[in-house]
């Protein structure tokens, strides 16, 4: 990553607090700054660029991709992430964290080890990340794998579900989402409708 955050023009996946995701191209990420420009190459939308300041960022995925057999046998740090908003992102964390003034980076393999992440985090959405000693066994509405978002920004119901799925499907085609975290949302939504 060269300097802690900084990265030459590529595609990156934005999620907002507010539980949008947007997806677009930049020239650099510096956490060290207080904002991102992002290149939006939707020809369908009337949005060419967009600044976005890291308060209103939950997290950027950098990249994301199969991991190696290397990355996957040197997975043995397992870490939790807690978001100011409720959830929780859990895996092993591949190296170090890299601190920048807005927020840190860094590479997170799942917990079923088929995906690894650089992810950008912006202070302002990190409540604490925890280096645990073993996987939580709590209840699931305990250890924040329940869906909040789904369930708390419905004002059309019928019209925001159709849209939620097929939000999904395109999330999961571009592989920005993983298969369990598509089926999971899929559920809480086929559950409210």
């Amino acid at each position: 990553m060269g300097s802690p955050g900084a990265r030459k023009a590529t595609t990156v996946t934005v999620r907002f607090l507010d539980d949008e995701i947007m997806e677009g191209r930049v020239g650099t990420i510096s956490l060290n700054q207080p904002n991102i420009e992002l290149e939006m190459p939707d020809e369908a939308s009337n949005n060419e660029r967009a600044l976005i300041p890291f308060p209103s960022i939950k997290r950027i995925t950098l990249t994301a991709g199969e991991p190696s057999s290397e990355e996957r046998a040197r997975a043995e740090r397992k870490v939790a992430i807690r978001f100011q908003d409720g959830e929780v992102l859990k895996g092993y964390l591949d190296g170090e964290l890299h601190h920048a003034s807005h927020g840190l980076t860094l590479r997170l393999l799942s917990v079923e080890k088929d995906r690894i992440e650089t992810l950008g985090i912006p202070y302002t959405a990190l409540k604490a990340l925890f280096y645990l000693k073993s996987w939580d066994t709590r209840p699931v509405e305990f250890d924040g794998k329940e869906d909040r978002h789904l369930n708390k920004r419905l004002s059309s119901p019928l019209v925001d579900l159709i849209s939620d799925m097929g939000q999904l499907d395109k999330l999961r085609k571009r592989g920005a989402i993983t298969e369990s975290e598509f089926q999971r949302k899929r559920r809480k939504i086929l559950d409210n409708i």
